[in-house]
């Protein structure tokens, strides 16, 4: 049963980890009530998911997740997890339709031989690990002929976590099959390996386009020119969704200089009011922005002007107020200590009254108690003599009843609530090996200390704080600042022209998708609203919102354009085909010059002093897409091989600049038949491209067998 103990510790750990990655294979066909939304909440293809499909699995997951974070999530988290989710069920059918089609499958026997057979899968390894840490094949093979018997929750973590098993099982079927189904003929592989093996060293030049010769006030750029561009490139910016592109302007909520003034004086006086105060610690937790905090801190962990300070004076000794970050600060030091970071323990509790179902006398408790601490004492072994004695199986604690207690932890026992760092104090200062009991309401707890880390200096404080936060006449007039610049601002014209006249801080988020969780700036937790209201079915491009209010601000926002799926508009790209049209200009410019002053001189030293630039020295591979460190140039290495002419100089236009190219030698791959170890090479080559294959199918697999469905979602409307 100890082992049992490991399967309940590790079953949320592993399962919170499992939870972001599992696919719901099989959809099922969940029927319930609801508008066109609810029922249709996700479509792939002829595939419905409803609202309370997607809900059921969230909670789920959600529950999961939130115990192995302390029973919490942040907003962002909480997103996270949905859009995981989306994800999950969106590839369960994509994935699932074509290995249904394929007939893969995963037998009842190859899923029970990945659990308990020679070679198990490793979340099945850790899921079934003994006290120790190592798999246990015996106990998986009677945990899977003895189910029934069981707690209900780990034959639920241990059912969640085959389906995630025979996912993986699944997928690598799916993906062996793929990348079986890959051949590179051996004339192509040949073709390729000598491409790798041609070479060339080389002398060059590089001119960029930053060149003084060639700034942006000597190119000019037309409307007409732009558009060209833009027609004969846009089939590179091809869109899948609809974009946003919103402005929007914020109206921090700070403290004004009066605000500032009364909070320290008010600070100051309550410092003074601290010093003659009877009980620190009442005081402290008297006021507003503090709360008395027990804990023994080590340099390091306090604010700076804390920590300067507070392990360099006497106990007693008041630190007078200061401002770190958000905050005024000061404090008393009430204690000095040398602890530990934490112990390690084991731990029998046993009940004053017994257990519900086997109830008795505190008599008969305090037997139990005196003979198992007598044992502990005589040398006995605590698993053992906790499996007899203790009323908490230690199958049902952490690590069988092998823990470790942190200082200043704020968890607490599940037996009674009691607080761990309670117990700590109590067992710190004592040596490894020790055995103690400890009288508590409800009955006794008996511990054996293992280990400890390191002891450290530690202090004790009580620590006033204040905010350093905006009055509320302040806020008051910062939203009037924010209504009254909305106020008649209903179009994006005059909210670029309040702008620019108000001189206030613009921001722009150029690519809000329907499922954005925040806005660049903005808090995290609330900005989905102006993504709302950007996608709302009643906003219009040149659309102003009315002021959004935020924890720390108001905003104001105006949707400048919208971006439909398909080909980016010009609008979007107008900046950067922009660019691309003034570096060809630049280009003709330079190569221009370079052959006006390559008529004069072939001598590169002083051609490059001529630019201002230096020779450089390079060899470089017939398959390379850098050119050396100028990076990405495949038209400059392609121009290069295809003269193939060595002490011959050419002029080549490049992404980052003009080259001049002086070829020294070229080096031709050896014939297959003139080198033993030839086929050796081609050999080796064919097993990378098969890798990298394997690679590119696995990373881009998802996304394209996404385009073969048509999705809809109506994620935006609810989240």
């Amino acid at each position: 049963m100890a082992v049992i103990g490991r399967i309940r510790k590790h079953s949320v750990i592993l399962l919170s980890i499992v939870a972001l990655a599992l696919l719901a294979f099989i959809v099922g066909d969940l029927k319930k009530p609801g508008n066109k939304i609810y029922s249709n909440f996700i479509k792939v293809g002829k595939s419905k998911i409803s609202y309370f499909e997607f809900d059921e699995k969230y909670n789920h997951y959600h529950d999961m997740v939130s115990q192995q974070n302390g029973g919490t999530l942040s907003h962002e988290e909480e997103y996270q997890l949905r859009d995981n989710i989306y994800n999950e069920l969106v590839d369960s059918v994509t994935l699932y339709s074509q290995m249904n089609a394929l007939g893969i499958t995963v037998t009842s026997d190859e899923l029970r031989d990945l659990v308990a057979g020679d070679n198990p899968n490793s979340y099945a390894r850790r899921f079934f690990s003994d006290a120790s840490g190592n798999y246990n094949s015996q106990l998986a093979q009677g945990f899977l002929d003895n189910m029934s018997q069981y707690d209900s929750n780990i034959v639920k973590a241990y059912m969640d976590l085959e389906r995630y098993i025979e996912k993986e099982a699944l997928n690598n079927k799916y993906f062996t099959l793929l990348a079986k189904g890959a051949y590179l003929p051996k004339a192509f592989a040949e073709m390729s390996l000598d491409e790798e093996e041609t070479t060339a060293d080389l002398l060059l030049v590089q001119v960029p386009y930053s060149h003084s010769s060639v700034s942006d006030d000597k190119v000019t750029v037309s409307d007409k020119e732009i558009e060209k561009w833009y027609e004969e490139n846009k089939y590179r910016f091809e869109q899948d969704e609809e974009w946003r592109n919103l402005e929007y302007v914020m109206f921090p909520i700070e403290p004004s200089a009066a605000d500032l003034t009364a909070i320290e004086q008010d600070f100051r006086e309550q410092f003074e009011e601290f010093k003659t105060a009877e009980s620190p610690r009442n005081f402290i937790s008297r006021m507003v922005d503090s709360r008395y905090d027990s804990t023994y801190y080590k340099q390091g962990q306090l604010p700076a002007g804390l920590d300067s300070i507070a392990f360099r004076i006497p106990v007693g000794s008041y630190i007078e107020p200061f401002i770190d970050a958000d905050y005024w600060y000061f404090a008393k030091l009430l204690n000095a200590k040398i602890r530990p970071d934490s112990i390690n323990v084991s731990m029998i509790f046993v009940s004053k009254h017994g257990l519900q179902n086997a109830q008795r006398k505190e008599s008969a408790s305090k037997k139990i108690v005196d003979s198992a601490y007598q044992e502990l004492l005589a040398g006995g072994d605590f698993y053992e003599v906790a499996t007899r004695r203790s009323d908490i199986p230690q199958a049902q604690l952490p690590d069988s009843g092998r823990f470790w207690m942190t200082d200043g932890s704020a968890e607490r026992f599940f037996v009674d609530g009691s607080p761990v760092q309670m117990f700590f104090d109590t067992l710190y200062m004592r040596a490894p090996g020790s055995v103690v009991k400890v009288e508590y309401p409800i009955g006794t707890y008996i511990f054996r200390v293992n280990a400890n880390t390191p002891f450290s200096p530690k202090v004790q404080l009580a620590i006033g704080r204040k905010q350093i936060s905006a009055s509320s006449e302040t806020i008051d007039n910062i939203e009037s600042a924010a209504n009254n610049f909305a106020n008649g601002t209903s179009t994006y014209e005059q909210f670029d022209q309040k702008v620019t006249a108000e001189k206030l801080n613009r921001r722009s988020f150029e690519r809000a998708s329907a499922t954005s969780y925040s806005v660049p700036g903005l808090d995290a937790s609330s900005s989905r609203e102006v993504v709302r209201w950007a996608y709302d079915k009643d906003t219009k491009k040149g659309d102003v919102s009315n002021v959004f209010s935020f924890e720390n601000m108001f905003v104001v926002a105006a949707l400048k354009d919208i971006y439909p799926a398909g080909y980016a508009p010009l609008d979007m790209l107008r900046q950067y085909a922009e660019t691309m049209v003034r570096r060809d200009k630049k280009a003709e410019m330079l190569q221009k010059s370079l052959d006006e002053t390559m008529s004069k001189t072939t001598d590169l030293s002083q051609i490059a002093a001529k630019y201002g630039a230096e020779v450089d020295t390079l060899s470089v591979s017939f398959a390379d897409r850098n050119l050396g460190h100028y990076g990405a140039e495949a038209e400059v290495i392609g121009k290069l091989f295809g003269q193939a002419e060595a002490n011959k100089q050419m002029v080549s236009k490049g992404e980052m600049g003009v080259y001049v190219l002086c070829p020294v030698s070229f080096k031709q791959p050896e014939a297959m038949s003139a080198a033993g170890d030839r086929s050796e090479k081609l050999n080796s080559y064919v097993e990378r491209q098969k890798m990298m294959t394997q690679n590119q199918m696995s990373q881009g697999l998802t996304a394209t067998l996404r385009k073969m469905y048509k999705l809809s979602d109506y994620r935006a409307k609810v989240f």
